[in-house]
C-alpha cells in the first residue's frame, strides 16, 4: 500500500426534516390512539429499527458459521432473536432488491429490474405505499438514515446526496457525504479496473465495482457508516423523549467497494492467517457460460495471495460495518426502547468472496443470493432460534406489519414470518424465486433450479451438495421436468415474465 492524502471534503452532515416530530404523534408510545368505551384494550404499538448491510455475504456472518470474520454485534442480535438460514433477496443487485423489500413486491412487478430502473418506484408505487410509507400513513414517524433505496457508492456518498430515493416513504433524511474512495490513509487497488481520481467527479470513476482499499488513517469519524450510525443514535434520542412511535430504517455503505475502514479494524485480518474458500478443479465445467460470474480471471484476482488480501480487506469492512450496528443498537437498549420495537437486520443481496472463483453479485449461485434476516421481536421469544424456513426479502414487509399490528396492503406478494417467530420449525414456503435480467432461480426444500434466457439450466441438490459443485441438469429429467414446470407456473403468476 502505498500513502494518499486527499483534499478534503466539504462537511460531511446532510439532513432534511420533512416535519418535526411532535405533529405525527398518533396515540402513546405503549399504545394506539384511544380505543371507543367498552372496547377491548388497544394493542401495544411497536417501533421499527429497520437495518440493513449494503453488498453482504451472510456467510461473513459468525452468526452465519464464519469463524474467521468477527461480528460480535451482529451475533448479539441473533442470539437475542430469531436467525434464518435460507433467506433469499429477489434480485442479486441493490436496486431492484431494495425495491422488493420496499415494496413487497416482485421485480416484475414494482417495475424496478435493474439498478438503472431504480426511478420507475414512484411511478409503480404512485398508489401503493411503500413499508415505510404504510407505517408513515399509519401515525409513526418514518426516518432514513443512510441507504434504503438505490444509492451509487461511492458517488452519491462523495457527492452527499440522496440518489433515486422516494420521498413519500420519508418525514426525515439522512445523507452521508463522506471521502470514500479519497480517505487519507494507506491505499490498495487489488483488482484490474481502470480508475479515474479526478476528486472533483463523483461518477463513473470505476470505484463503484473495483476492489479498492483504504486503512483510514482516522477514527472513522469521517466514514458513511459512522455517520449514518451517530444520526440513527439521535434520532432514537428523540423518540425516547417524545414517545413518538416511529419506523427507522437505518442503511450502512459498508462491506460495498471501496472497501474502507479505520486501520486498527484490518489488524485482526493479516492477510496470510485468511483462507480463502475451496474450488474444485474443472469446476467450471458442468456451469453454462451464462453461469459464469466476475471472476478471479476477469478481475485479475489471480494469486492466492491476492484472494487473501480482498477477504482481509472485506472483512475489516464488515467489521466495522458490525460495530456501527452494536452503537444503534445499543442506543435503542440504553435508551429504554427494546420492549417496544422489532429490530430487523438484513443485506440487500449475497455475494461471492470467491466461491467457484466468482467476486461480488450478479450471479444466482447460493452466495451471491441468499442473505440474512435476524428478527429481535420485543421480549425474549424466539431468542437465539435459528428458522429454516424458505423465505424471500419480500417477506419483510407484511413481517413487520403483522408485529405492528397493521393491516398488509392488498399489493404485497410476501407472507409473514411471524409463524416463524413464534415456532421456528414452521415451514412457509414451498419455494423461494429469484430474478436476474431474464434469468430465473427456483429454491425449493432441496433443490436450486437456475434457467437462463438461452435455455442452459443449472440444477443442485442442495442438502448433498450445498456448495453447488455439481449440475444435475443433464442426470435428473424427471426432477429437472418438475422444476421446470414450478418456475413456468410461478412466471405465469408473475404475468409471463
Amino acid at each position: 500500500m502505498h500513502p494518499i492524502r486527499p483534499a478534503m471534503l466539504r462537511p460531511a452532515r446532510l439532513l432534511c426534516l420533512a416535519a418535526a416530530i411532535p405533529a405525527l404523534a398518533a396515540g402513546s408510545p405503549e399504545t394506539s390512539p384511544e380505543a371507543p368505551p367498552g372496547a377491548a384494550p388497544p394493542a401495544p404499538r411497536r417501533n421499527v429499527l429497520f437495518l440493513i448491510s449494503d453488498d453482504l455475504s451472510a456467510g461473513t456472518l459468525g452468526c452465519y458459521g464464519n469463524e474467521q470474520c468477527k461480528t460480535p454485534h451482529i451475533d448479539a442480535l441473533a442470539a437475542a432473536g430469531v436467525r434464518f438460514t435460507r433467506a433469499y433477496c429477489q434480485f442479486p443487485v441493490c436496486g431492484p432488491s431494495r425495491a422488493a423489500i420496499m415494496s413487497g413486491m416482485y421485480p416484475q412487478q414494482n417495475g424496478v429490474v435493474g439498478n438503472g430502473s431504480s426511478a420507475r418506484f414512484g411511478a409503480t408505487m404512485a398508489d401503493r405505499p411503500s413499508l415505510a410509507e404504510h407505517f408513515r400513513t399509519h401515525g409513526y414517524h418514518s426516518a432514513r438514515s443512510g441507504k434504503i433505496y438505490h444509492m451509487r457508492v461511492p458517488g452519491d456518498i462523495t457527492a452527499g446526496v440522496a440518489g433515486p430515493d422516494h420521498p413519500e416513504s420519508w418525514d426525515e433524511t439522512f445523507n452521508a457525504h463522506a471521502p470514500e474512495w479519497m480517505t487519507e490513509g494507506e491505499h490498495a487497488h487489488l483488482s484490474n479496473e481502470k480508475l479515474n481520481r479526478d476528486p472533483d467527479k463523483h461518477y463513473n470513476l470505476g470505484f463503484g465495482g473495483a476492489f479498492y482499499v483504504v486503512k483510514g488513517a482516522s477514527d472513522g469519524a469521517e466514514q458513511a457508516d459512522h455517520q449514518i450510525a451517530a444520526e440513527a443514535v439521535e434520532i432514537l434520542g428523540r423518540h425516547a423523549e417524545s414517545g413518538t412511535p416511529f419506523f427507522l430504517a437505518v442503511g450502512f455503505v459498508r462491506p460495498h467497494v471501496p472497501l474502507v475502514a479505520p486501520a486498527g479494524y484490518f489488524e485482526p485480518y493479516p492477510p496470510g492467517a485468511i483462507a480463502p474458500p475451496d474450488v474444485p478443479e474443472g469446476d467450471w465445467d458442468d456451469i453454462p457460460k451464462a453461469g459464469i460470474s466476475k471472476s478471479s480471471r476477469s478481475s485479475g484476482i489471480t494469486s492466492e495471495e491476492r484472494k487473501r488480501e480482498v477477504l482481509a480487506a472485506y472483512y475489516a469492512s464488515v467489521a466495522y460495518m458490525d460495530a456501527k450496528v452494536g452503537e444503534v443498537v445499543g442506543a435503542l437498549d440504553r435508551l429504554g426502547l427494546a420492549g417496544d420495537t422489532v429490530v430487523v437486520f438484513t443485506a440487500d443481496h449475497g455475494y461471492h468472496l470467491g466461491e467457484h472463483d466468482f467476486w461480488q453479485k450478479m450471479s444466482l449461485h447460493e452466495e451471491s443470493v441468499r442473505i440474512p434476516i435476524i428478527i429481535r421481536p420485543p421480549g425474549d421469544r424466539g431468542a437465539g432460534s435459528q428458522a429454516d424456513t424458505l423465505a424471500e426479502q419480500i417477506d419483510l414487509y407484511p413481517t413487520l406489519c403483522d408485529l405492528a399490528g397493521l393491516p398488509v396492503p392488498e399489493h404485497c406478494r410476501g407472507v409473514s414470518l411471524r409463524p416463524a417467530l413464534e415456532d421456528p420449525t414452521a415451514q412457509l414456503r414451498e419455494a423461494a424465486y429469484c430474478l436476474r435480467r431474464s434469468d430465473h432461480l427456483l429454491r425449493t426444500d432441496r433443490h436450486a433450479y437456475i434457467r437462463y434466457a438461452g435455455g442452459a439450466e443449472e440444477l443442485y441438490d442442495m442438502h448433498a451438495d450445498p456448495q453447488q459443485f455439481t449440475n444435475l441438469a443433464g442426470r435428473q429429467p424427471s426432477r429437472l421436468e418438475e422444476l421446470r414446470a414450478s418456475l413456468d407456473a410461478k412466471l405465469e403468476a408473475l404475468g409471463g415474465r
